[in-house]
């Protein structure tokens, strides 16, 4: 699932990396404005659960965790050119 913060998507479905390192992964629930609940999974969280607006104000803009590319992810390109 996406999601939108001031105007940019957000893949829902991956792991969130905000500016301040802090990580954060969504819960599958939304709020009574309608924005996705993320909750914290790194060491220093404690299991918090705020809105994405909010870890955008508190920790900075979230960006998805980056996945190492896999062999799986060469050979699809590559057959598919």
């Amino acid at each position: 699932m996406f999601g939108l913060l001031d105007g940019a998507v957000v893949d829902l479905d991956q792991v969130q990396v905000a500016v301040d390192g802090s990580w954060w992964l969504w819960t599958c629930e939304l709020s009574d404005a309608g924005d996705p609940l993320m909750q914290r999974i790194d060491d220093d969280g404690c299991g918090q659960v705020l809105p994405l607006p909010v870890v955008s104000r508190g920790h900075g803009p979230v960006a998805a965790l980056r996945q190492p590319t896999t062999a799986a992810m060469y050979r699809q390109v590559l057959e598919a050119a």
